[in-house]
């Protein structure tokens, strides 16, 4: 029990020491006052920055003025920026109507995720279908006893073509010799 409250003591020393330290660090009046002059000419300042940043000239304009021309800039941007959303909701056959410039540049965003997700499936759909009809073709040059490694799907047609004319050929040649065959020689 004596350890513990000896233990509690010496933590109360060591916080109030460290507190009066730390009290004595730092300066007594830490408030700052600025007198009317200062205070305008800060204001001045913020709104002058603010007004530069805007692309405002700022020179031998009051605080009032510069408001005003800043709050006029803030608003041409604003609207320009929803004409430049309402065009775009217009090209992606988006609704605006009680939207706000957040909402409608959402929607658009999303008309353009569907378009770009209807492409990809057009697109994976047309893959599908041209390995469809190459395993096909591998089929048929299997068939013709043509190798179809390392071809294009126009060679292995040409080499189908091909094979198919010779077969045809050796046909007629094959028909040609039996009807000779067939005849009497006179």
């Amino acid at each position: 029990m004596k350890k513990f409250v000896s233990s509690i003591a010496m933590a109360a020393l060591l916080f109030s020491g460290v507190s009066v330290v730390s009290a004595q660090d730092k300066p007594a009046d830490t408030t700052v006052t600025y007198s009317k002059e200062e205070k305008a000419q800060h204001r001045l300042e913020k709104w002058q920055a603010l007004a530069t940043k805007l692309g405002i000239a700022v020179e031998g304009k009051t605080v009032e003025e510069l408001k005003t021309a800043v709050e006029a800039a803030k608003a041409a941007k604003k609207a320009e920026n929803q004409e430049k959303w309402a065009e775009k909701a217009a090209k992606w056959s988006v609704e605006t109507a009680g939207k706000t410039t957040k909402e409608v540049k959402a929607a658009v965003q999303e008309a353009k995720a569907a378009k770009q997700a209807e492409k990809a499936a057009k697109k994976a759909a047309k893959e599908a279908k041209k390995q469809e009809q190459l395993a096909k073709l591998t089929e048929k040059a299997a068939k013709w006893g043509v190798d179809p490694a390392d071809k294009t799907a126009k060679q292995i047609k040409e080499e189908i073509a091909a094979k198919k004319a010779e077969k045809k050929a050796e046909k007629a040649a094959e028909k040609a010799q039996k009807k000779a065959d067939k005849k009497p020689q006179a």
